[in-house]
């Protein structure tokens, strides 16, 4: 980063509190010394960090940082035509287990203490995989990731490392990674991740990752997500697709679904993931356009739909609009920026819960809501959603299971009442 406040300690919120992994039974610190590499020691209050009062939406220094960036053209989008790499990836359980455990965590790239400690809790849960759904603040050029990804030291601050799974790690497109313009994220940050099994490096901002009953396809809504410069930062007007950017998909993306992924003739139960949400019942732009692309390969197939972009966690019903596919939607994009506390308008999107009734207070007096990510699990033909807060606290467990024919049934497995359905009018 270019500019940022000036050095503090930032809030931690009860570290012991992460000793609280994944239910009962409680681990020990014993226990979590023997065997994960952090301890709740190291969780601890020990560097300098960002505030996250900063990265607010009325601090607008970083704006002088993104217009260097602003005439440079994109860089040219990545595919796999030129790779034997073909961008699909077979997954299969860890040894001993019948489980595929993934932790995702989107907006997370902050390089603040909250984006420390999330990054900790998904590094004990020890995944096989870790995939971020984009953003990397304030604008994705090279000391960005450098810091906020890579764990470089700079400006006075700890630099903060992106967690890698035992199997390897990815990491979508965001907006804010192409406010430079791309090149940092597809040539720095993509090449610290991928499958170390595989070929080195994520070769491409999109990806597939395959079970015999599922199927996980990553895609990129943040390469023609800008727009216009500075217009498209404008609210209000930057909903204009022809001002701030509609998100469609590239041609050779949509190539590589239909000829090397082939949902429509190797069908599969699906899980979406994207930076940018295909719905919303907050104020939000609804982003329709990749979701009527993909009519073409899942028309008359339900998915799941997990997107960040918007700062917080949301959970809906399955919903199609603008010609789209049906999808249940859920928003977790509330990993490392403040979280939004904007009340939505169920009437745009059906929207059944979302974490309405708890907030924290900034240094400056601003009320954000809680930062948290998602443990991932696949067994067989069921997936497991496991949502989870800063605190490491299970808000919502719910599950999805193929029933092979393009359905999905979905289960709530555990529900303690912390996330609330919108207010009644």
């Amino acid at each position: 980063m270019t500019t940022g406040p000036a050095p503090g300690t930032p809030r931690l919120r009860d570290p012991k509190s992460l000793a609280k992994l994944n239910g009962p039974p409680a681990f020990s610190r014993s226990v979590l010394m023997n065997h994960f590499s952090r301890t709740v020691d190291r969780l601890a209050v020990t560097s300098n960090f960002p505030k996250l009062k900063a990265f607010l939406p009325q601090n607008l220094s970083w704006i002088l940082t993104y217009l260097k960036y602003a005439l440079t053209p994109r860089y040219p989008f990545p595919d796999y035509t030129a790779s034997a790499n073909t961008g699909v990836y077979q997954l299969a359980p860890s040894p001993g287990t019948q489980a595929i455990k993934i932790a995702i965590a989107g907006d997370w790239g902050t390089g603040t203490q909250e984006s420390q400690t999330i990054a900790s809790l998904m590094a004990i849960t020890n995944p096989g995989l870790t995939i971020h759904l984009g953003d990397v603040y304030y604008v994705g050029d090279a000391p960005d990731i450098a810091e906020n990804c890579l764990g470089t030291p700079a400006n006075d601050f700890a630099g903060v490392t992106w967690p890698h799974g035992t199997r390897g790690s990815f990491a979508l497109n965001g907006n804010h990674e192409m406010y430079a313009n791309g090149k940092p994220y597809f040539t720095t940050f993509l090449s610290s991740l991928g499958m170390p099994a595989g070929p080195p490096g994520q070769l491409a901002s999109f990806f597939c990752l395959e079970t015999d009953a599922w199927r996980i396809i990553a895609i990129d809504t943040g390469y023609n997500s800008v727009g216009i410069p500075i217009l498209s930062l404008i609210p209000g007007i930057n909903g204009i697709p022809a001002i701030g950017g509609d998100c469609h998909l590239e041609k050779s993306l949509l190539a590589w679904l239909r000829d090397t992924v082939q949902p429509k003739t190797r069908p599969r139960a699906t899980l979406l993931l994207s930076h940018h949400q295909y719905y919303t019942a907050f104020t939000d732009f609804a982003y329709t356009k990749p979701a009527k692309q993909l009519t073409e390969f899942f028309d008359g197939q339900e998915v799941v739909w997990i997107w960040g972009h918007e700062h917080r966690l949301g959970i809906y019903d399955k919903f199609s609009t603008g010609g789209g596919i049906t999808a249940y939607g859920r928003c977790l994009g509330h990993s490392g920026m403040p979280v939004d506390l904007g009340t939505p308008n169920p009437k745009k999107a059906p929207l059944q819960l979302y974490d309405r009734d708890r907030s924290h207070t900034l240094g400056d007096g601003t009320k954000v809501g809680e930062n948290g990510f998602v443990n991932l699990t696949i067994t067989d033909r069921v997936l497991t959603l496991d949502y989870r807060d800063i605190n490491n606290t299970q808000l919502l467990v719910e599950t999805f299971t193929t029933d092979g024919t393009g359905g999905l049934g979905r289960t709530v497995v555990s529900d303690p009442g912390i996330l609330k359905p919108p207010p009644t009018a």
